[in-house]
């Protein structure tokens, strides 16, 4: 009796034996890592990674991984959005400098902004604090779905946001003046810390000669700091430098030390040509640039040498209302000069992301960003690496996300048609092997085109 009961529902629940985020696509198209079409492709995700990607006669499937078949359509990797503000209580801080904060604390799971961008086929995005600041704080890598941060997290540490720009009402001088100040500020109280370790050390050693018990520090006492010895890694040694631990430094200041001990990536924004510079002289004196992902603007195309010179990530920012040009006249004859950014910055060598613009139709997928340099004459695969693969190197993921490879988290989009089409639907949008969202379920979207229909 027990064995038929099993029988009937193993028959009525074929999922049943699946494995947590396992799942096998088999579609019309499938859009490689490599930029070719794959007719009649397979995909097998196991525990959320992607196990095999091949011609469906050629991937053999577990019994236990349920296969859901979409002849008509097409499996692309899903679209990165490299860095946003967006989905967060608040972009910016009135405070300037704020190595201490972390946007972790600030994304809102229930944001509209989420599920906005599920609707685009939109599978990870950056999220970090805003450009009006001097040191913004932490950002972190989420999936827009999920009810809490935790859920929603594709990997903690994004880096750390450092704006060149001068803050609202401030000028470029006593911007960068607050920025210096911060880091004189850190290195002064490190010298009267040092110091300051040194005399207890000395007071404690007079104590055991006297014969005292003294209380020895223990090596870990289980709290997330670590109270070793040789936290700093910067700048010139000075009294008690090499005693000074992790948790000795102040809470507010360890951001800071994060930083210059190269320790964070940093999101450095830079919107005028003469941000570049100044950036990149800043980031030489105290060798981070390695560490540097250039977040610009369209104006930026001017200091494109300085930025090829750097040979680092770049984050293109639509102007405000989502163009990716650079539109400005001539003085005597007032003529217009249009320079389209992307192929610039691509004919310049540069690996560069693009994003999308908010409240601008069109502009605010990165769909038609990429459609948009297409038909301005860059290749279409430059234009798809630049809202896929060229993310999540940015973000040091590129061995996960923005191909459809052996080894890459099973993140993806199901869509009617070409990524790039302005018809194209998205049908479906899957995060490490778990379906988060279905154009037949989004009742919010029936709801208006049902609206539209009447």
């Amino acid at each position: 009796m027990r064995i038929a009961l099993l029988a009937s529902f193993l028959l009525l629940a074929p999922g049943s034996l699946a494995q947590e985020g396992s799942i096998a696509i088999r579609a019309g198209r499938v859009m490689t890592n490599d930029g070719a079409t794959l007719e009649n492709g397979t995909i097998l995700v196991v525990n959320g990674r992607i196990q095999a990607v091949g011609a469906a006669d050629k991937v053999e499937l577990p019994f236990d991984v349920l296969l859901k078949e979409y002849p008509e359509a097409t499996v692309f990797p899903g679209f990165l959005v490299a860095h946003t503000s967006s989905g967060v209580d608040r972009a910016n801080e009135n405070v300037p400098i704020a190595p201490f904060l972390n946007v972790k604390d600030s994304i809102d799971p229930v944001s509209f902004y989420y599920e906005d961008e599920l609707r685009k086929g939109v599978v990870a995005m950056g999220v970090i604090p805003g450009n009006n600041c001097v040191i913004g704080g932490l950002g972190r890598i989420v999936a827009p779905h999920g009810m809490t941060v935790e859920a929603m997290t594709v990997q903690e540490d994004m880096g750390m946001k450092i704006s060149f720009a001068p803050r609202y009402r401030s000028s470029r001088s006593a911007h960068l003046a607050s920025l210096r100040s911060a880091i004189d500020n850190l290195n002064a109280d490190l010298r009267i810390l040092g110091q300051s370790l040194l005399d207890r050390q000395a007071a404690e050693g007079d104590l055991k000669r006297a014969g005292e018990e003294v209380e020895e520090k223990p090596a870990h006492d289980g709290d997330a700091e670590d109270n070793e010895g040789g936290y700093l890694r910067f700048g010139e040694d000075f009294p008690g430098k090499a005693l000074i631990s992790e948790e000795d430094v102040k809470e507010v200041q360890r951001g800071l030390v994060d930083i210059l001990n190269g320790d964070l990536n940093l999101w450095v924004y830079c919107p005028e040509p003469v941000d570049v510079v100044h950036a990149r002289d800043w980031l030489q004196q105290h060798g981070l640039i390695e560490k540097t992902v250039l977040v610009v603007s369209p104006s930026t195309w001017k200091a494109v040498d300085v930025l090829k010179e750097m040979a680092r990530p770049v984050v293109l920012l639509p102007s405000g209302t989502g163009n990716l040009f650079h539109v400005e006249r001539d003085p005597v004859t007032y003529r217009e000069k249009r320079t389209f950014v992307p192929k610039v910055f691509a004919e310049a060598g540069l690996t560069f992301s693009l994003t999308a613009a908010s409240g601008s139709m069109g502009p605010d997928r990165l769909a038609y960003q990429a459609a948009t340099c297409v038909r301005e004459g860059l290749s279409r695969q430059v234009a798809l690496n630049a809202v896929t693969k060229n993310p999540a190197a940015a973000w040091g993921m590129a061995d996960r996300l923005g191909r459809l490879a052996e080894g890459a988290d099973g993140t993806f989009t199901v869509l009617d048609g070409d990524p790039l089409d302005v018809r194209t639907k998205v049908l479906e949008v899957w995060v490490r092997g778990k379906k988060v969202y279905s154009r037949d379920e989004d009742l919010r979207l029936q709801r208006l085109l049902e609206g539209n229909a009447n």
